[in-house]
């Protein structure tokens, strides 16, 4: 049943032969794949830990392996076994700090400075630079690292560990077909018809309500090789418009406007490119398929009209001051969004600003009719267009609460015909005191008795918040551990007000807060809900990314 291998193996076209390398190698590199016509490959993380995986498709398989090739006839099963396997060696480091761009030639500076304030700070290398048909996509980064330690308090120094791979993890699988068994270190799987791959029982959403497993069909060719644990990991090594068009189902409504759809799918590949070589860093793969990069559930998910603003918008990317856009997104920002450096550790970007999601008074806006901006100039400082909702990163709840009372017609994520109901648009949660103490019970604060927050972002997304309690407080920051830590808040964008009851005795007890909040997500970048709104009003996709990503211009690369 296994046949020498007759043809040159899809490895060797990748140029992975002139190296002497494997596909593991490859993988295992942190980088963009092409083929022989210069496309992206995007290696694309399905699974992990698997001990047994089935892959199987209606026209037959072709199943390449180390040293041989086999072809199974119809939906005849192949059942892979991890046999054994050894652990990849990692070390975890703490990034200080990220130079980019033209900051990276600071590298030695930013190290001797670390090291003036006790860290023993090194530096690595991550991202990559690419020449795609004449245009060159640079996405390098030094990132400024210490081994991982505890950080000394105080001196506002917030760290981000990451884990690095230092060497490569091993596997033996055992690939069963009906006449024969052998094993490899990797296995690689195309259907024999062109069709997709149908792999069994893929594990998604982990960690959230909808986790389960469903049988999904994949495009193009699956690869099996050893996880960092020395398991198997599942790969789809993916044409970059085929990733996207089996994207943009899982991020944005199949039915919404074709523009916004065309928005989201550069967007969707600006992600991508953005990201190469950013992230995963001890995983066989560039990105994966779940919420931590973008959701993706490949032909299973597919719908006629994204695959038609992938294929619409085949190569284009989002350019500013000559760098690829880090486009990210989410699903509404309630009518402002926020700088990227507020939401995460991370440089400040010239095309991540927070601003508001409606048009200014300077802006070009041919395309919007005076029917259709007659309610914009309204609300905050009487224009939604003209000023951030905090100034100066301080507190503020007023202008916030100001904020939160404008009306949906004031915003273009408000006029979304999607933004049904309103829903992600304005919120409120509420917790009892004993919810709010056991919610903080990992803070050692005690029974809780305030929630304050201290530090706000140009958008009014909170950045430092005080949790109060009878023994102590805590300082929690950023918006998405303050999510996390209120059972996962739909925003960061909120006000706190306070339920307090007095006994008899003239003591002030709190026995509830109720927040009130605006937007659905991290709310930097591309407002979801407002590109629809935008679309629904005439923009076309360029028009959206330009006002997402403060004045982008879109190109095709390739």
């Amino acid at each position: 049943m296994l046949a020498s291998l007759a043809a040159t193996p899809l490895w060797a076209q990748l140029g992975h032969a002139q190296s002497g390398g494997t596909i593991v190698a490859d993988l295992y590199g942190n980088r963009l794949l092409f083929d022989d016509a210069g496309r992206p490959l995007v290696p694309l993380g399905l699974m992990q830990g698997q001990r047994r995986v089935v892959l199987r498709a209606p026209g037959g398989l072709v199943v390449t392996v180390e040293g041989g090739r086999a072809e199974l006839n119809g939906d005849t099963p192949l059942v892979v076994d991890r046999i054994s396997g050894v652990a990849a060696k990692t070390k975890s480091l703490l990034v200080l700090e990220t130079l980019e761009g033209k900051d990276r030639s600071q590298r030695r500076a930013a190290i001797d400075r670390w090291k003036a304030r006790g860290f023993a700070a090194r530096s690595v290398d991550a991202g990559g630079v690419y020449g795609v048909k004449g245009t060159v996509v640079d996405n390098r980064a030094v990132l400024v690292v210490v081994n991982d330690a505890p950080i000394p308090a105080g001196g506002g120094v917030r760290a981000v560990p990451i884990e690095w791979l230092e060497a490569m993890p091993s596997v033996s699988l055992r690939v069963s077909l009906p006449t024969s068994t052998f094993s490899s270190p990797w296995v690689r799987v195309r259907a024999r018809d062109g069709g997709p791959v149908v792999v069994e029982r893929v594990e998604h959403s982990i960690g959230y309500a909808e986790h389960g497993f469903e049988d999904r069909r994949y495009r193009d060719e699956i690869v099996l090789v050893p996880d960092a644990k020395g398991l198997c990991a599942v790969v789809n090594l993916v044409d970059e418009d085929v990733m996207v068009a089996g994207v943009l189902p899982s991020e944005m409504f199949a039915t919404a406007p074709m523009q916004a759809l065309k928005a989201q799918a550069v967007t969707a590949r600006g992600e991508l490119f953005a990201k190469i070589g950013r992230r995963h860093f001890t995983d066989p793969f560039l990105v994966c398929s779940e919420q931590h990069c973008q959701v993706y559930r490949g032909q299973s998910a597919e719908h006629p009209r994204t695959s038609e603003a992938a294929r619409l918008t085949t190569g284009e990317l989002a350019f500013h001051s000559g760098h690829v856009v880090d486009s990210v997104y989410s699903a509404c920002c309630g009518g402002h969004s926020d700088a990227a450096e507020i939401i995460w550790d991370k440089p400040p970007r010239p095309e991540l600003v927070g601003r508001p999601d409606a048009p200014s008074s300077t802006q070009k806006t041919a395309w919007l009719s005076p029917e259709v901006g007659a309610g914009f100039f309204v609300g905050v400082d009487g224009a939604v267009g003209a000023s951030p909702i905090v100034a100066g990163g301080q507190g503020s709840d007023d202008a916030v609460a100001r904020f939160l009372e404008v009306g949906r017609e004031a915003a273009w994520c408000g006029r979304s015909t999607f933004n049904q109901k309103g829903i992600a648009w304005r919120w409120e949660r509420s917790f009892t005191v004993d919810e709010l103490t056991t919610l903080c019970a990992s803070l050692g604060v005690g029974r809780v008795t305030a929630l304050k927050v201290l530090e706000r972002g140009p958008g009014g997304r909170v950045r430092v918040l005080r949790v109060e309690g009878s023994a102590g407080h805590a300082l929690v920051h950023r918006e998405l551990p303050v999510r996390r830590l209120l059972k996962n808040l739909k925003s960061g964008l909120f006000v706190v007000e306070h339920e307090r009851s007095t006994d008899n005795a003239g003591t002030d007890t709190l026995v509830a807060v109720h927040i009130k909040g605006a937007g659905f997500g991290h709310g930097a970048g591309m407002c979801q809900q407002g590109a629809i709104g935008m679309a629904e009003a005439g923009a076309s996709y360029t028009d959206i990314l330009a006002h997402a990503y403060n004045g982008a211009v879109v190109r095709r690369v390739f």
